[in-house]
């Protein structure tokens, strides 16, 4: 699978998983631009979060300001659609596994984070 700018498009709005077990991190956030520059998946998200007690599955999850622009080289990331219009991309080299959701698919709910403040919309 190549992945590109115009590809990316309708994954705005939709969430970006990334895991490592080995460095023991997982985040999840909200997607709020991506393109392909210079064979590099760049994103940039509106807000992200960290799962606490990782591996081997998150208790709670809690604000993360620090990561909100994710790049990875696509020279060393296996890129594939693994179903319901998900892009994974695996880096063996790097033990980390990333996932791309579309808008429409699975999303953690930012009223489960802790830390963070919701607008109330009037």
């Amino acid at each position: 699978m190549r992945l590109d700018t115009e590809l990316l498009k309708s994954y705005v709005g939709g969430q970006l998983e990334v895991q490592n077990r080995g460095e023991k991190y997982f985040y999840r956030g909200e997607i709020a631009e991506a393109s392909v520059e210079n064979n590099e998946l760049r994103v940039k998200l509106s807000w992200n979060a960290k799962g606490e007690g990782f591996p081997p599955i998150p208790h709670k999850w809690v604000k993360d300001s620090a990561h909100l622009n994710y790049v990875a080289s696509l020279e060393i990331y296996a890129v594939s659609d693994i179903g319901d219009d998900r892009i994974c991309l695996d880096s063996s080299i790097v033990g980390e596994t990333a996932v791309l959701f579309p808008r429409n698919g699975s999303k953690l709910d930012p009223s489960k984070v802790e830390g963070f403040v919701l607008e109330k919309k009037s």
